[in-house]
């Protein structure tokens, strides 16, 4: 070796940086992990970019190439050297061999079925190459971008469709037509359908950043995603089982001193995640209290933690609804999380919901479909709906929690929701993790006296039947009648006093005969047999 030479291999050893065995082993895992994630905006053009021009022949006839050699064969030898056709009759058999292979070549012509159908099967083999995934579910489209599913815009995906068909090699005046597209759609809608995922008995599991969490009867951990799971969600950090929250933790503890409350909202998080063949509890959820309370402050956590791609706002009156558009939009949704209950609602399809089971619903112009797979529903209010079912099947239904502590106005945080979202949401899922492991041991809600005597209590207060006799002291009577349409005057009289929505005379009289009052028919209508308390009042002696 030259004297140069060495002065060269000295100079490049000075210039290399030692690497520690900590970083080669990451940058090692960093080689063999799995590619990132592809934003699912970014999926349509990434796999455009990808498409190339198809030989739809040969895709569709693949006997085509074998034909041509054999006719090709035939026909050298029917021809002489100088290129001039040989008529000799001796080669009759070759010519009549010959002709029977041309004819299967022509008959083998592309169709515009043909160009639908490969369109869509090539899509789906480039799509599933990138470790990325397409399919329809219900009546949604959705992408798959190597970590979760999500639904994709009909028209939009209508066009990308359109548009690879024609990279493909498809003419333009026939992949821009109108109906093709349509037949397109129409094709993929029956090659991709996918089917939801049949549950494993026991096994829940949570989709973050870093991998999917499994809680199943052998233990809990990260696994890697994978798209037979179906996610339809991601959520917005990952999972570090040594998180802590602090500042979440000292936010409940103020504005939920109850510490069985705190439990059962931990619970109800944790329930979010829980399938129904798991575990079904028939609650909705209620956050009851008005003024400064700190329900603002869950809500905006709750936003954050599930990602707000996973939370919808529907009233329960839209939710409930005949129309069913409002179902539709919570199909594979976490939670449904709204700031307040309005209008009426419609019993049986709300008793449906907070059971987690099988809804009817449809898009506009759409087709009914049923939905398994959609939100909890979770409401912060300032007041319970009135004049509702009085049935105890209606009432059970309801989780409530009150947020009674008021805080001070010098002692409001305005910031405490963001900041707790910025350090601790790793932290507040370990959390809910809590409550999700406690309800699956203990099969049910964590008993709370706060929650019962609130439910209780908005029982009696939501009758406004039973309200106006209370507030009026009527009693079930055995001699004093009264005619039921004066009686049902004073109650829409103390309805339109109260803010109570009345019910109808019909309505009116059942819930009065299920309290226990007699009635009986007279010549000049229905009368009640009923009367007021004579109240007592004690008289001090002098």
């Amino acid at each position: 070796m030259t004297v140069a030479n060495i002065a060269q291999k000295q100079e490049i050893t000075s210039q290399l940086t030692p690497i520690s065995p900590q970083s080669l082993t990451q940058h090692i895992q960093q080689q063999l992990a799995p590619d990132k994630p592809v934003a699912h905006s970014e999926i349509q053009a990434r796999v455009i970019s990808q498409i190339t021009a198809v030989d739809f022949e040969s895709e569709a006839f693949p006997e085509l190439a074998k034909l041509k050699e054999q006719y090709d064969n035939l026909e050298s030898q029917l021809m002489n050297p100088d290129g001039s056709v040989n008529t000799d009759k001796a080669l009759d058999p070759i010519r009549d061999q010959w002709r029977k292979v041309g004819k299967k070549i022509d008959k083998l012509k592309i169709t515009k079925q043909h160009l639908i159908i490969l369109s869509i099967e090539i899509l789906i083999k480039v799509v599933t190459s990138k470790r990325m995934g397409i399919c329809k579910h219900l009546s949604f489209v959705f992408l798959y971008n190597g970590a979760y599913w999500k639904e994709t815009d009909k028209e939009a995906f209508q066009q990308f469709l359109s548009s690879v068909a024609e990279k493909m090699g498809v003419s333009r005046y026939v992949a821009r037509y109108h109906k093709f597209i349509d037949e397109l759609m129409s094709q993929f809608n029956k090659t991709t359908y996918l089917p939801a995922p049949e549950p494993t008995k026991g096994t829940e599991r949570i989709n973050l950043q870093n991998g999917t969490f499994e809680i199943s009867p052998t233990g809990n951990g990260l696994r890697p995603f994978n798209p037979k799971d179906f996610f339809t969600y991601q959520l917005p950090f990952t999972y570090d089982p040594t998180a802590k929250a602090p500042l979440f933790e000292r936010y409940l503890e103020q504005v939920l001193p109850d510490e069985e409350s705190r439990m059962v909202l931990a619970e109800y998080m944790g329930y979010v995640f829980i399938q129904p063949d798991t575990l079904k509890m028939e609650k909705v959820l209620l956050l009851y209290g008005s003024g400064a309370n700190g329900k603002s402050v869950f809500f905006e956590i709750v936003n954050a933690l599930l990602g707000a791609d996973n939370v919808s706002s529907y009233s329960l009156e839209s939710l409930t609804d005949q129309s069913g558009y409002y179902r539709a939009k919570i199909a594979n949704k976490l939670v449904n999380y709204a700031s307040e209950i309005s209008g009426k609602l419609e019993a049986s399809i709300f008793k449906q919901l907070a059971s987690c089971e099988p809804v009817s619903a449809r898009l506009p112009y759409g087709e009914p479909f049923t939905v398994s797979k959609y939100a909890k529903l979770i409401f912060n209010v300032n007041e319970l709906p009135r004049d509702v079912e009085q049935t105890h099947a209606f009432f059970r239904r309801f989780l409530i929690i009150p947020f009674t502590t008021t805080i001070p106005e010098d002692q409001q945080d305005k910031e405490l929701a963001q900041k707790i979202i910025q350090a601790e949401l790793s932290g507040v899922f370990n959390w809910v993790l809590g409550g999700l492991n406690r309800l699956l041991k203990q099969k049910q809600f964590t008993k709370c006296k706060a929650s019962d005597e609130a439910r209780l209590e908005y029982q009696k207060r939501s009758d406004s039947v039973r309200s106006f006799l209370e507030e009026e002291n009527y009693q079930p009577s055995s001699l004093d009648e009264k005619p039921l349409k004066e009686v049902y005057d004073e109650y829409k009289a103390y309805c339109l006093d109260s803010g109570y929505m009345k019910v109808s005379l019909v309505t009116f009289s059942g819930r009065l005969t299920h309290m226990g009052y007699q009635s009986h028919k007279r010549n000049y209508g229905k009368v009640l047999f009923i009367a007021k308390k004579i109240l007592f009042r004690q008289h001090s002696r002098h």
